[in-house]
């Protein structure tokens, strides 16, 4: 069982297993590179583990949210939706993010204090860029050493938890809560570390965490294999479901919100440039748009004027154009007007309601 999940195709044909001699000699320089990297990976954690490289503590609780594969599992969504239930029940709540792609990404800064957005999405990096506009009175920082921009943070905003976006990684930071993400539609690719395969560390990392949870949990999916693949390496940590819940349409031109059914019947041309930009074409036609045209760009892409140029072409033939709320912060900055273009807001959705109870908990610990 264990054998046939890591052998499972990931996101491209690269990290595909299918047996053929050839294709196994081209990519054996991938293969002794992540071995190469398996090997960095786990001495860095040793001289962690024993010391030698220091732990940094900030003057808050840390919440970190991370996974162990490349790709995106839901981070930023779950981050929102944590920020969101903290802050209900009274928690002064920050953001930490690396500000990935972002000008402002090697000299950090502050993107948003809670009440006002400081930086453009080029400088801080399109996720951080998101979240300081849908979280409004929670502040969002951004930098690489993410240790002294923590602590700009908490001398600036005094909040009570940071929630440390992509975290899992950066083990320099001590954190209260590791919270590790795992995507129910591609698990672990072909179980190989990067570059070979989608994995950044060995799977014996998951016990690092404090909470795993199966993002994209939707009912069709199987996701057995994967759990016995997690009990494998990680048998006693809690572990947590997951699924996006598509909760609005917004119409880009006037900002008007509609139902998400809103697309159904209608036909429909999907463009987006995320990490899995299959799912969000699986969530519109859950909703009943007629998906007629789709295009898919590389995660973080920065939008252009030719990529407009090719949607107009089909602006006869598509009722209207979707794309994600993540696309939307780079579409901004260009002529919309002509497009009748419409952004899917989702959410994270936890399926266990013990999840919060037990983040709640590792808290107050």
């Amino acid at each position: 069982m264990k054998e046939d999940l890591l052998k499972r195709s990931w996101v491209n044909y690269l990290f595909q297993e299918d047996g053929r001699w050839w294709k196994e000699l081209f990519l054996f320089p991938l293969l002794v590179i992540s071995w190469i990297y398996g090997v960095i990976v786990r001495v860095r954690q040793t001289l962690y583990q024993r010391g030698l490289f220091k732990t940094r503590h900030l003057p808050c609780k840390v919440i970190s949210v991370g996974n162990i594969t490349l790709g995106g599992t839901g981070k930023t969504p779950l981050v929102v939706a944590l920020a969101r239930e903290l802050r209900q029940r009274g928690w002064n709540v920050g953001i930490l993010s690396r500000g990935y792609k972002g000008i402002k990404e090697r000299i950090g800064g502050v993107v948003s204090d809670g009440e006002r957005i400081y930086q453009t999405p080029v400088e801080a990096g399109d996720e951080p860029f998101m979240l300081a506009q849908m979280l409004s009175e929670v502040p969002v920082v951004v930098g690489k050493r993410r240790y002294e921009m923590g602590v700009h943070a908490y001398e600036s905003f005094g909040m009570d938890v940071l929630l440390l976006d992509d975290g899992f990684q950066h083990l320099r930071l001590k954190r209260d809560v590791d919270i590790v993400l795992i995507d129910a539609r591609s698990g672990f690719g072909n179980g190989h570390l990067f570059p070979r395969g989608p994995l950044r560390e060995p799977l014996g990392g998951l016990r690092r965490s404090s909470i795993i949870v199966l993002t994209k949990a939707d009912p069709p999916t199987p996701f057995a294999e994967i759990e016995g693949v997690l009990r494998c390496h990680a048998p006693t940590i809690p572990l947590y479901h997951s699924r996006y819940k598509p909760v609005f349409l917004l119409e880009a031109a006037s900002r008007k919100r509609f139902p998400p059914h809103f697309v159904q019947g209608k036909k429909v041309f999907a463009f987006a440039g995320i990490a899995d930009p299959g799912y969000f074409v699986y969530l519109l036609k859950e909703l009943g748009a007629d998906v007629e045209k789709e295009i898919f760009f590389p995660d973080h892409y920065n939008y252009e004027l030719k990529d407009l140029m090719v949607m107009r072409e089909h602006r006869e033939s598509v009722d209207l154009f979707v794309t994600t709320e993540k696309d939307f912060v780079k579409l901004q900055r260009l002529p919309l007007d002509d497009i009748l273009l419409y952004i899917l807001g989702i959410e994270q959705e936890i399926l266990d309601e013990a999840f919060y109870q037990k983040v709640l908990s590792a808290l107050s610990s």
